[in-house]
């Protein structure tokens, strides 16, 4: 099994999208920001044979996420220890990662970041390659993968096409005239 640990912030007017807020206030920028968050999980829905670890900060703040963000993925929930399961999703909110030979991070804020991304992205890993990076347009990553077995083989690190990652006014407006604009205009809507 594989682990795609992304981090979410607690989505609170004033901690979340700062050059959104500068422009927008920090309520919109915190509804947008709800919104990038459900789309971008919405989008990983149905990765097999991994599970979504959600680091929330701050630290004591992951209740709230839960309450939150879990009833906008799906009406109902089994959980057994820290795992959370519904059809479609595998996730906790932290734990040990001993148990899974590849390890990914993700960018919560690059909604275009989805399963069949992902899946085709680590196709091979620990065999053709034991690294995948994923550069974003504007500078940074929107996703890393590692297998963890060490190998006397050295492979070059697989680099994934450049995806958009939302931070400003302009990043928005760009994902809302992609073909993922209306689910992302739907989120927005129930983030109201």
């Amino acid at each position: 099994m594989r682990l795609l640990t992304l981090k979410i912030q607690e989505p609170l007017p004033g901690l979340v999208l700062p050059d959104m807020a500068a422009e927008h206030g920090p309520e919109e920028a915190a509804r947008r920001y709800r919104a990038i968050v459900v789309t971008t999980l919405r989008q990983l829905r149905g990765l097999s044979d991994a599970r979504l670890r959600l680091t929330i900060e701050p630290g004591d703040a992951d209740e709230a996420v839960r309450f939150w963000l879990l009833p906008r993925l799906a009406d109902r929930w089994q959980a057994e220890s820290a795992v959370f399961r519904s059809e479609g999703w595998e996730i906790d909110f932290g734990g040990n990662s001993d148990e899974f030979p590849i390890r990914a991070t993700g960018e919560i804020l690059c909604p275009h970041l989805g399963a069949r991304w992902v899946h085709a992205a680590l196709l091979g890993l620990g065999r053709t390659t034991h690294r995948v990076i994923g550069p974003a347009s504007g500078g940074g990553e929107y996703f890393a993968a590692h297998a963890v077995e060490n190998s006397t083989e050295e492979f070059a690190p697989r680099i994934l096409p450049e995806l958009p990652v939302i931070q400003t006014h302009d990043h928005w407006h760009q994902a809302l005239n992609s073909a993922l604009g209306p689910a992302l205009k739907r989120a927005w809507e129930e983030e109201a």
